[in-house]
């Protein structure tokens, strides 16, 4: 009876193993390395795309590609899945400067990562953007002590002290601008306090009204940021510093004062202009939450889906479809199956990781 059971059971195991073998299947789709030629040029123009639908805070940059994958698509074309991580630049969305040349925000001013997920349509040669999905964070308080014990991180956006220094560098705008428009606060991008010196410091935008300065003071006027051909927008740099009390010799010191500094840059009506200003005051007339409540930095809460006609690209820096730059690729011999399975991914570090 022995001799019975003992091939009945490895012929069992033998089965198994046998149907074991064949589970594990190739995966479906083309998987080129992340750090391919036509794998950036996809990254490049989704990037691009990214920038294009962003309305608050800042341009974003390409730092890695984390992950691609290409899938063909009936009855034709393809799609490619992407997933990359963005750095923030120094250029708000409003500056008409392309991203590419806007100058990357190093560790020490608290850089902050972007991370996408992008889906892309290539046909006949041309890329096209079918949905993307991305948020921001900026590094930790950690990293940037490692980097720069003396920096300071980013202050929680509805801080007040932020917004009363925001406040406070507008108006010292408007009062110099005698001859120009009426400015409003339109966005407070960005903040930080300092201890040594005592000070306030914020970036933020600001847009002409349809008032001069002389209108603005005057109750009865109905200011409002201009959307047509007299358009103009602009974004501050501002520190807001406390100065110390004044002693003086027999009597009372002299209340501390304060000194703000500005920095201001101003920019002419121009195609896709407009387009920022009419969606902060879509934001602001709505009373949507701003995406840096209760955040130190404006995430790039961006949702895109193709299917949308209201969240088709007005800015001509992304066009909706751009043809795919041409790649030359070089003859290859074959390789064995299991090597396709292989993939060189995530690529490189463009400029730091966080």
């Amino acid at each position: 009876m022995r001799s019975l059971v003992a091939p009945a059971l490895l012929g069992l195991i033998l089965g198994c193993i046998a149907k074991a073998a064949v589970l594990p299947t190739l995966p479906q789709g083309e998987f080129p390395a992340c750090d391919d030629v036509e794998t950036e040029h996809m990254a490049d123009f989704a990037v691009k795309h990214i920038n294009s639908k962003n309305n608050h805070g800042y341009k974003y940059a390409l730092n890695r590609i984390e992950k691609v994958k290409v899938l063909p698509r009936r009855p034709f074309g393809k799609i490619a899945f992407l997933e990359l991580d963005l750095l923030e630049t120094e250029c708000h969305v409003s500056n008409p400067l392309p991203a590419e040349n806007c100058t990357i925000r190093p560790q020490t001013q608290h850089a902050v990562e972007g991370d996408c997920d992008v889906k892309l349509l290539i046909l006949d040669g041309a890329y096209k953007v079918l949905s993307s999905k991305c948020h921001s964070t900026p590094g930790s308080v950690e990293d940037i002590i490692n980097v720069c014990p003396d920096c300071n991180p980013l202050s929680q956006l509805d801080d007040p002290k932020l917004k009363e220094a925001a406040n406070s560098g507008l108006a010292k705008f408007n009062a110099e601008n005698v001859n120009g428009s009426h400015y409003q606060l339109i966005e407070l991008s960005r903040g930080f306090t300092s201890h040594m010196p005592l000070g306030t410091h914020v970036e933020f935008a600001i847009a002409a009204t349809n008032c001069t300065r002389q209108q603005a003071q005057d109750p009865a006027e109905h200011c409002h940021v201009a959307t047509d051909e007299h358009a103009r927008n602009g974004f501050c740099k501002a520190s807001v510093i406390q100065l110390p009390p004044v002693p003086v010799l027999g009597g009372e010191p002299i209340p501390p004062a304060e000194e703000i500094t500005l920095d201001c840059a101003l920019y002419d009506h121009q195609a896709g202009g407009s387009h920022f200003i009419e969606h902060f005051m879509y934001h602001l007339g709505k009373n949507i939450p701003s995406p840096g409540t209760g955040r130190r930095v404006l995430d790039l809460i961006h949702s895109h889906n193709d299917t949308h006609a209201s969240h088709e690209s007005h800015s001509a820096e992304a066009p909706a479809v751009a043809a795919a730059k041409p790649v030359v690729k070089r003859a290859v011999e074959a390789v064995p199956l299991p090597a396709l399975l292989l993939q060189l991914c995530p690529g490189r570090i463009r400029h730091f990781k966080i």
